[in-house]
């Protein structure tokens, strides 16, 4: 008898215990974001949607941010203040798929996939396929995408030769080539400052891949560094100078023909006539990026944003809870207002054409289903060591440019900075 009062008394503990814990609006729990939430979310905005809209739907939960809008920063100091076990923790990271590799390697992100499972079949399936496993590793889920990068062709009408706009990469140089001589303005262009300039080179490695009958990524490297040289030695070799801002800028200004660069390109063209910009959308095409041979099948190369849940939060179900929303209809909904930002579910598609972000061709092909939808190509592919060959292969690209090294020897070491990372 006396063993049952200890145990009923050690219930009724633990019960007191849990309910002291439990998050009320007298008692929030307090749930930190890091990364460049600002942007998307406005701090005083109590639109639906809205961080602050959250707030008012679970009183018992109170959000901060705390601002990192450069991504590479949000990587360092998110990695480094996780591997401290003294620092304080966020609750919640924004990342690229392409970190979660590297994240969960020192077991640093919250495994979320019984959890994703639970949730309904219809918002479950809503979200893009392709990058949902993009947050995937080994099976096992560590975050969910909020934003899709998608990166388009832009092309003024009036400046292109008689055979249009260019498909392939070879025709790619050569409109460009013909835009500069006959107009005396650059080509083309696109962001080449620091990192950007990796990502340019990834994205034509990637066409030439997928142009290829077999794999073969020693002969892939070789080709896209010969297009990559040729690209930025004619167009900008102060390379370092083109972030996205300035990108958009020349383009918008008239001092480029083409321009490769994000969908939010096309927002800034709708506002070009308020800011007296002399381009505007009715001056320029939008298409599809260059494939590597005429019969290859066009695809969307993107770039995700999303939200992880650090392991060690001390409010998981909350931290779970805003997870959700970050990345909800209700969310995109306050995003999509902000007329560039393309949400990472297929319901964005009942919008249709109605807001700028929507209206180019491979808005609405992304969200399209079927077999005459371009696949969907994850430019941020989550493999161990992204980060770190991301990096490396930025380091060899301004130091083959500067010496003019060869584009085979350049593929060369492409080779050996892929083995190498990938078998540490």
């Amino acid at each position: 008898m006396k063993f049952i009062k200890i145990l009923i008394l050690a219930a009724i503990l633990s019960l007191a215990a849990a309910c002291a814990k439990t998050p009320t609006p007298e008692n929030p729990a307090l749930l930190t974001i890091f990364g460049d939430v600002n942007r998307v979310f406005s701090e005083n905005s109590k639109d639906l949607g809205t961080l602050n809209d959250f707030m008012s739907i679970h009183p018992e939960i109170k959000v901060k941010v705390i601002p990192e809008y450069d991504e590479w920063q949000i990587h360092e100091k998110s990695m480094k203040i996780m591997k401290d076990p003294a620092a304080e923790q966020p609750d919640i990271i924004e990342m690229p798929g392409s970190w979660v590799a590297d994240f969960t390697h020192d077991n640093l992100l919250l495994p979320i996939g019984s959890w994703f499972n639970k949730l309904s079949p219809t918002d479950r399936s809503d979200y893009l396929k392709p990058l949902i496993a993009g947050y995937s590793k080994d099976d096992e889920l560590y975050g969910l995408p909020a934003l899709v990068g998608l990166q388009y062709l832009y092309a003024r009408k009036d400046l292109l030769p008689e055979s249009g706009v260019p498909h392939t990469l070879d025709e790619l140089i050569a409109t460009s080539r013909f835009i500069k001589e006959k107009f005396g303005i650059q080509g083309i262009i696109f962001p080449s400052k620091g990192l950007n300039l990796y990502k340019f080179y990834y994205t034509l490695l990637q066409i030439e891949l997928h142009g290829q009958k077999s794999a073969n990524r020693l002969e892939a490297h070789t080709s896209a560094y010969k297009n990559f040289t040729i690209l930025v030695r004619e167009n900008q070799p102060d390379y370092d100078k083109y972030d996205h801002t300035t990108a958009e800028g020349e383009f918008r200004s008239g001092r480029a023909g083409l321009s490769i660069n994000g969908n939010y390109v096309w927002f800034l063209l709708s506002q070009s006539a308020e800011v007296g910009f002399p381009v505007h959308p009715k001056d320029v095409l939008v298409d599809f990026l260059p494939v590597a041979n005429e019969s290859d099948r066009k695809q969307n190369y993107i770039w995700t944003r999303g939200y992880a849940v650090n392991n060690r939060t001390k409010h998981p179900e909350q931290a779970l809870q805003l997870l959700k929303f970050l990345t909800s209809q209700r969310s995109d909904f306050y995003r999509l207002k902000n007329k560039y930002i393309l949400p990472a579910r297929k319901s964005a598609a009942v919008y249709g054409a109605n807001l700028p972000a929507m209206s180019p061709k491979p808005a609405q092909a992304m969200y399209e289903q079927g077999e005459q939808a371009p696949e969907i190509v994850k430019v941020n592919q989550s493999t161990p060591g992204w980060y770190g060959a991301a990096s490396a292969t930025l380091e060899l690209l301004k130091e083959s440019l500067a010496k003019d090294i060869a584009p085979e020897s350049v593929a060369e070491r492409m080779i050996q900075i892929e083995n190498g990372l990938a078998n540490k």
